[in-house]
Order: C-alpha cells, then structure tokens, then sequence
C-alpha cells in the first residue's frame, strides 16, 4: 500500500516527503506554541484565542468569528473563553443594539499577557533570516496555493487571503502571472499579498 508514512515509498515520491515535512513543521508550531504557554496555565487554544482578540477590530472579536478563523467549533471556542473570562484574561460586553450578542475584549492582566506570550512565532521567524528572498517568495505563493486548494476542498474555513478576495484580479502578460487590487488600485507583488487582509471580500462564483 502506498502511504506518506512508508519509508521505502517516502523515498521515491516527492510529494509524500512534502507532506511529511509540513507535518514535522507543524510539531514545531505545537511545540513552541506549548512551551510558551505552559507557565501561564494556558492551552495552545486558549493562547491563540488571546493573541487573536488583542489583534483584531472589536467587530471580529466574538465565538462566530474567533471559530471561524480559527476552524474549529463554537463550543470549543465558547469553552476555552468561559476559562479566560474566570481567569480575568477576557470580558464580554453586550452588543448596544442586540444585548444577545457580545464581544470580547482582553482585560488590562489579559493583554500584559499577551505582550509575554506572543514572542513564540519571532523563534520560528528567525530560521528564514539567511534563506534568499527569492526561495521565500517562492514558499510563499506555494503555500497560498496549498491554502487555496484546502479552502476550495472544503478542508478548511475561507481565510482572508487574496487570492479568493473580490477585489484580487490575477493578470497574464508576456507569459507570466501579475497580480492586482482592485480596492487598492495597484499591482501586487508576490510578496504584498495577504494571508488575512481585514479588507477581504469573498468573490463569487
């Protein structure tokens, strides 16, 4: 049978090895996420619930929004903030026009904490510091594509990436791909584009 986790098939199938060293890649995301965490008695959910909140504008700050950006299910989401709001890291506060919904915000010890806690990615950052911009580039518009192809599988939630944006147009001159905004009026490099632009509309169709 061939699978991703047969040593004698990894070795001749480059997209196994693909997979797999995404997979290794994503341990190390689990793992400096947790080491980071741990002294505060926080979970790897909880944690990104706390960095996402201090991040965002107050309309994406409430259970629909966090699930969804985060794909996982609202009680999950409802749990881990009925932890945070007893641990006085989080508050509610009701809607001014519908006082059944609320949002979130971080208290003032929620966002001291999130100041300590959210270094963690600055120690996966510095392992591209030496790797050419070019190779980056080119991760990058390869990794917005394995995005896509998730999205579009059903996979995962629509992010807020450019490239399933209304305003996105992907134009072909002299045989090669440019990339325009349109709500911006202006071409994009690879590298100007977004993995979760707060001005991202769904295109239909």
């Amino acid at each position: 049978m061939k699978s991703i986790f047969n040593h004698k098939y990894q070795h001749t199938d480059l997209d196994a090895k693909l997979v797999l060293a995404l997979e290794r890649i994503s341990h190390v995301f689990r793992v400096l996420l947790w080491e980071q965490t741990k002294q505060y008695n926080l979970s790897p959910i909880q944690t990104q619930i706390l960095i996402y909140i201090y991040h965002q504008p107050e309309t994406d700050r409430n259970i629909t929004t966090l699930a969804l950006r985060l794909n996982i299910t609202k009680a999950t989401v409802s749990d881990a903030v009925k932890s945070l709001v007893q641990k006085k890291l989080l508050k509610k506060f009701s809607d001014k026009e519908d006082a059944r919904f609320f949002y979130l915000e971080l208290t003032t010890k929620g966002k001291d904490l999130v100041k300590k806690i959210e270094s963690w990615g600055e120690k996966f950052r510095i392992n591209f510091k030496d790797i050419p911009t070019e190779k980056k580039t080119i991760l990058f518009e390869t990794l917005l594509q394995i995005l896509f192809s998730f999205e579009e599988k059903g996979i995962i939630n629509r992010n807020r990436i450019c490239i399933t944006c209304k305003h996105f147009l992907i134009q072909k001159t002299n045989r090669k791909e440019t990339y325009f905004c349109h709500l911006l009026n202006l071409p994009l490099n690879t590298e100007e584009l977004r993995v979760d632009c707060p001005e991202h509309e769904l295109a239909v169709g």
